[in-house]
Parts: C-alpha cells; structure tokens; sequence
C-alpha cells in the first residue's frame, strides 16, 4: 500500500504526513504498540452486508445478549434518579435532613455528572471505549454498596457525587463502542434503539426497584440492588464487548476509506495510554468543569437560597459560571486538540438539533418526570407502592415505543419524528395543566404518563445518531458526551426554572402543604412545560433531518470526517512545506 496518511503524534501535537508503513512505526514509537498491521485488514471485523451479523460477534446470541447489556448503561443515571425521588421522604427520617440539606441528596449527583460528561467522553475515545465502560460500572457499583452502609447525610451526598463519575462515563463508552460495530443500516437502528431505551424507561425502572425496597425491605436494599446488577452488566460487558485493539483498528479504516488521514495509534501497555494522555486538553478541562460546576450549582440551589434568586450569591455564581463557560468556548475554538471539536456545530442541523432537545429535555425532565411523583404522594395521599404501580405506563409505553422506532428510523425522516416527539411533550404538559385535582388516573394522568415517554424516547433515538454522526469514527464518544452535557444543562435549567415557578405561586415548602395549594402551584410547573415544548415543537419544523439507515446517512461518517480533515488542513500544510523545505 503506498498511499500517504497522517499520524497525529498527541504529546507533540504535530501532524506528519507519511507513508502507511512509516505511519504505524511512528504510531509504534508514540504509544508503544507490539508490531504493525495495515488498517486495510480491519475490513475483516465489518460484515460485507451491514444487515448481517458482524464478525466481532462468534455467534447471534452474543450479539444479542451484548446489545441487551448495553440498555443499562443509560439506565445508570435515569434509574439512579427515579429512585432516589421516590426514596426522598425515608432518607429524610433515615438521616434527620429536610429542606435544602434534602435537595443536595438528588442534585449532587447531577452537578457532578454534568460537569465531566466532555471530559469523560474525550477520555474515552482516547485510552479505550472498553476500559473505560468497565471502569465506570465498577466504580459506580462499589461506590452504590458503600452508599448502604453511611450514615450520615454528608457522607451519602458525597459518595453519590463520586458515583456519578461512573454514571457519566459509561454512556459515552458504549455508544461509541456501537457506532463502530455498526455500519449505518437497520440492523444498527435496533441496536441503538435497544441503548436508547434505557435511558426514559430507566427513570421507571429505577422507581419500581425503590418502591418495592422500600415498601418491603429498606431503602439501602436499593444500592445493594444496583450493585448486584453492574457487577453482572460489568461481567457480559468484559466477555461479549470487541477489544479496545478490535474497536480502534476498524475506526482508523473507517477514516481511512472514508478519505480521511489522522490515525489513532493502538495503546496496548498503561505507558503508551499514559503518553497519549499528554496531549489532552487539561485546560479544556478545567474550564469547563468550573463551569458547569458553579452554573449548576448556582440553580439547583437558587430555590434554597434565602432570597431566591435575588440571594446575591446566586448571581453572583450565574456570572462567574458564564465566563467560565465564554472563555472554554474561546480557548476550544483556538486549541490543537480541544476537548469538544468547536466544527461539531456546523454538521449540518446539529445546532439546531441541540436546540430542540434541549426545549424537549427541558421540559421531560425538569418537569414531566418531576412532578407527577410529587402529585400522586402530596396531593392524592398515594403510598409508595401505589404510586410506583401509578408509573408503570411510563416503562410499557417506553419499550413499546423503541420497538417501533428501530423498525421505523429508516423509512420516517429523523425532522418528522422530532416534531412528533415535541408534540408528545406538548401533549402530556396541557393534560397535566389542565386536570382538575380529583380526576380519575385513567382520564388523564395515566395518558399523561403515556405520552411523554414516547416523546423521549423518539427524541433520544434520533439525537443520538445526528450526534455520532457529526464526528468521524474516533470522536464518538466525545460526540456523545456532547450530547449528554445538552442533557443534563436542560434538566438543571427546567428543575430550577420550573421550582422557582412554583415557589413563587405556594412558597418554598413544595411537598407539605394544603393538597388544593400545591395543586395550584404544580399547574403553573406544567404551563411553563406547555410554553418550552411549544417552542421545541416550532424549532422542529426548520430541521433537516433524514432517515437513519437508509440512503440519507450513507455518507455522514464521509462527511464528518472532511469537515474534521479542514480544520487541520492549514496546521498541517504547513508542516508539509516544513518538510519539503528540510
């Protein structure tokens, strides 16, 4: 082979173009790789037609038992979340905390995770897909069995913070690891459709799981719970999930095949990963970490604070959390090799696509999966165990929904899908809105509940693949992060917003009051979701979306991987004139 290639060497940042041979010698060199090989071997670990199996599975059912690991994954965060609300009223008891000492129980979790996401994406593109999902359910499982043992409020809040370290990991490992094995097609719709439906019928699950512990046996059988689960999920993930070596080498033939010529060296030895390592973009870091950190902070507890939003402190932190934020995007736009790749905004709608998810998200998650746990135990007086039961729409519409989705994203256009999804949100937040307070379940809520689920998860589906598909092969994961970070923003944001609505309609107790009250100030939670989803729904009109697995999304890995090769061109022209100079 005597075409020529880049390797990116990301201790010194530099871009050498070379030969294919000279490229894996100086890829040797760099991450002390054990021999060569030619990235056109890799074509073996594709199947020739993308509906078959792929080799990297020996048989279907490893396929298929793989792929059903995966739905945890996302489970991690959503079911974490629905569990803890439901569990709020005894961890209160259990440790003598109300008030805003509570709401640091639910919101350390999210600050974290929120501020790594980019990070952790990036990390994992970098020292392995695998070895960092195995990393990130094993710590999020040791740390859920400590969680059973603490007992004192501080303890837990902070060990949930460092559980979230996992659960923000994970998610963009495996959807990085998928969007490899998988050459655009039905076959790989199914199996993001089986990932993407962890993540709203996770939250469901999460409740079923406390209610059930802690109607019948303790709140800290929750963690213990979590923990057997991961450890089982960490064990198929280790024996049914390709090699870090498998997954890189098919990522550099699809740049390769798809015109592209930065390579990314095989990092078999912690040395070599250690060296890569060093060309990270700690700054990057740093000032987005601050940055999300302080912003979310600063909402999540606005409704604690003593003057509300007016508490000095609190916008105070709202300006520092922005400049943080203006200055990493400066320093991103200017960076070798930033932590988010700044061009990820001109795929073609993704901006636009960010925008819809985050009205949509918004509006699912800081009020639509918020407050209906609220009303059904403060305002209709049902048990824990009748209101888990009273959420079950949520996960037998969840699941309904993902198996219609895998067999229809190749043949609806991605932009009708959205509208539909933003429509659903819509929906759900007027039947909320205008239900009177002693409804029948079946008349409303339980509508309600249906509805919103399929919303999310056809928003999910559909993000996830305009996200993976703005990046070439060996940035998904941190496209997935991207994605995740868009996420978690428009939750923080919709809780807060949405808290501080009703705040100020009933005051700041939003549980222990007149059920007539807090009705009252619910209602006004839900017109403020009719607005935001109302606004997602018009957005949703100018995108450009087209099929997932059908002809529209041949060519976006092709795509993204020239806009990628333009934003290195000038740095590496020059070295090439350096190099016909010498």
């Amino acid at each position: 082979m005597t075409s020529s290639i880049a390797v990116q060497d990301d201790n010194a940042s530099s871009i050498a173009v070379v030969s294919v041979v000279d490229a894996h010698e100086k890829a040797s060199q760099i991450a002390q790789v054990s021999g060569e090989y030619d990235p056109t071997d890799a074509a073996g670990l594709f199947a020739e037609d993308p509906e078959s199996r792929p080799p990297v599975f020996k048989s279907a059912l490893s396929e298929t038992v793989c792929m059903m690991t995966f739905f945890f994954v996302p489970m991690m965060n959503s079911s974490n979340q629905g569990a803890v609300q439901l569990c709020l009223t005894y961890l209160s008891s259990y440790f003598g905390i109300e008030g805003s000492e509570l709401s640091w129980t639910v919101t350390s979790y999210t600050l974290v995770a929120g501020s790594v996401f980019l990070l952790v994406g990036r990390l994992a593109d970098i020292i392995g897909r695998k070895r960092t999902l195995i990393f990130a359910i094993i710590w999020y499982s040791v740390l859920s069995l400590c969680m059973a043992f603490v007992k004192s409020a501080i303890v837990f809040d902070a060990l949930r913070g460092l559980q979230a370290l996992g659960g923000a990991a994970a998610p963009p490992s495996a959807v990085g690891i998928i969007s490899l094995i998988y050459r655009p097609s039905k076959r790989k719709n199914h199996a993001m459709a089986m990932y993407a439906a962890g993540a709203p019928v996770g939250y469901t699950i999460g409740v079923v799981v406390g209610g059930i512990c802690v109607e019948y046996i303790s709140w800290k059988a929750v963690n213990i719970f979590w923990t057997i689960l991961y450890s089982l999920v960490c064990l198929f993930v280790w024996l049914l999930v390709p090699s870090d070596e498998n997954l890189i080498k098919m990522s550099n033939y699809l740049i390769i095949t798809g015109g592209g010529t930065t390579i990314q060296p095989i990092n078999k030895t912690w040395p070599g990963i250690l060296i890569q390592l060093q060309g990270l973009d700690f700054m990057g870091a740093a000032l987005s970490i601050c940055g999300m950190t302080i912003f979310i902070f600063s909402l999540t507890s606005a409704s604690s604070a003593p003057n509300g939003w007016g508490t000095p402190y609190i916008i105070a932190l709202l300006i520092v959390s922005v400049i943080f934020m203006v200055i990493f995007v400066l320093w991103e736009l200017h960076c070798k090799n930033p932590l988010m790749p700044m061009y990820i905004w001109k795929f073609p709608g993704f901006a636009l696509c960010m925008s819809v998810v985050f009205c949509g998200w918004l509006t699912f998650q800081g009020v639509l999966m918020y407050y209906p746990s609220l009303y059904f135990q403060n305002i209709r007086n049902y048990s824990i165990i009748k209101t888990t039961a009273a959420m079950l729409p949520l996960a037998i519409s969840g699941i309904l929904t993902n198996v219609g989705v895998a067999l229809l994203l190749h043949k609806i256009p991605g932009r009708v899908l959205m509208f539909i999804s933003m429509i659903c949100f819509l929906a759900s937040s007027l039947l909320w809105a205008l239900q009177p307070i002693d409804i029948l379940y079946w008349a409303m809520p339980f509508p309600a509940l249906a509805i919103v689920i399929v919303g999310a998860d056809l928003t999910f589906n559909v993000v996830n693949h305009v996200s993976l598909a703005a990046v070439p092969p060996n940035l998904k994961s941190t496209a997935a992060g991207t994605f995740n970070v868009v996420v978690q923003l428009s939750g923080a944001i919709g809780l807060a917003v949405s808290t501080a609505v009703v705040t100020s309609q009933i005051g700041t107790d939003i549980t222990n009051q007149d059920p007539a009250i807090l009705h009252r100030g619910y209602k006004c939670a839900y017109w403020f979701a009719v607005a935001m989803s109302g606004v997602g729904a018009i957005l949703s009109l100018f995108q450009k979306i087209g099929t997932q697995g059908g002809k529209d999304s041949l060519e976006q890995d092709k795509i993204a991987i020239k806009m990628s090769e333009r934003v290195q061109k000038p740095e590496r022209s020059s070295k090439d004139n350096e190099a016909t100079a010498s």
